[in-house]
């Protein structure tokens, strides 16, 4: 009788895949990311920092170290238009070669379970302020039987001043899935910009059922090349000799990120040239059963 019982509860298990987090260089800040995210990644950490993307852009992510047959991706696209800035974004979760028995144990073959989740999110901005909504669906499918679901994300972000930002984010403020509510998450986050080229961020987070908890994150940007606008030395003669090669490297810049959460500890890189960024972390998971990540996410601009 008690099993029953138990299962009127809210499960926070229901689609956990989706709150694992998107993007490397978040994840790397602790996935304090309800502020500190301007890019198209935002549609998964606020869909409020839509607003400040560049007019076109392309994003991804893999888990390159899950063990247990397990994958953890991410795509998405977005666009800025004069109506506001949408994108469309994907996580998927897998997990493959899973033995099957049936009621007298014996071997079924194996089957797999597919997790995905898309969402079309949208944002503008008004002076300081900006707002953002991801309407979603969600689509399971395990062993060829399938579930659906839905739900909505929204956001806003505001702009103090020129050294600090405030964000917040509620996901999953109405989500459905087979029947069953999906758990939402709150979270309010601050991102200071002290000096230039470094972030500092921190976020508290509250998810339906569970005790509130805290994520903070920093980041430091810097130019790997020499920067042909501060170098007042050059001529114009010259900046025009010099080769494709140099003139890349002086846009070349790297980041390097820390971040803490729940007793979870990340630490990460990132190479940004131009319109191409690619990012790099390790989260040491503290978990008896599955290993520490590596991932890796790219962003194309236009």
């Amino acid at each position: 009788m008690a099993i029953p019982l138990a299962a009127q509860g809210l499960n926070n298990s229901l689609l956990a895949y989706s709150r694992m987090g998107v993007g490397a260089r978040v994840i790397a800040m602790g996935e304090a990311g309800s502020t500190v995210t301007n890019d198209v990644v935002s549609g998964y950490w606020n869909p409020a920092g839509l607003a400040r993307m560049k007019d076109f852009e392309v994003g991804s992510m893999i888990n390159v170290n899950m063990d247990y047959s397990r994958s953890h991706n991410y795509a998405s696209l977005g666009n800025r238009f004069g109506f506001g800035a949408l994108a469309l974004s994907w996580v998927n979760a897998n997990v493959g070669d899973i033995d099957g028995f049936d009621e007298d144990e014996n071997p079924t073959g194996s089957f797999s379970d597919s997790e995905n989740c898309f969402a079309l999110s949208y944002a503008n901005r008004i002076g300081k302020f900006s707002i953002g909504l991801s309407p979603k669906f969600y689509l399971s499918s395990l062993a060829g039987d399938s579930k659906t679901g839905q739900g909505v994300d929204v956001g806003a972000k505001f702009d103090i001043n020129q050294y600090l930002e405030i964000g917040a984010m509620a996901r999953d403020i109405y989500g459905t899935f087979d029947g069953d509510d999906v758990p939402y998450q709150i979270s309010a986050g601050l991102a200071a910009y002290p000096l230039k080229g470094l972030t500092l961020a921190a976020d508290a987070k509250l998810e339906e059922e569970e005790d509130p908890y805290f994520c903070f994150g920093a980041e430091y940007w810097t130019s790997i090349g020499s920067d042909p606008e501060a170098d007042s030395r050059l001529s114009v003669v010259s900046v025009s000799e010099q080769s494709s090669w140099q003139d890349a490297v002086s846009t070349l810049q790297t980041g390097l990120r820390l971040g803490y959460n729940r007793g979870r500890l990340s630490a990460g890189t990132g190479f940004r040239l131009r319109n191409f960024q690619i990012d790099y972390v390790f989260r040491y998971n503290n978990h008896e059963v599955f290993g520490n990540d590596h991932i890796l996410s790219l962003i194309l601009r236009f």
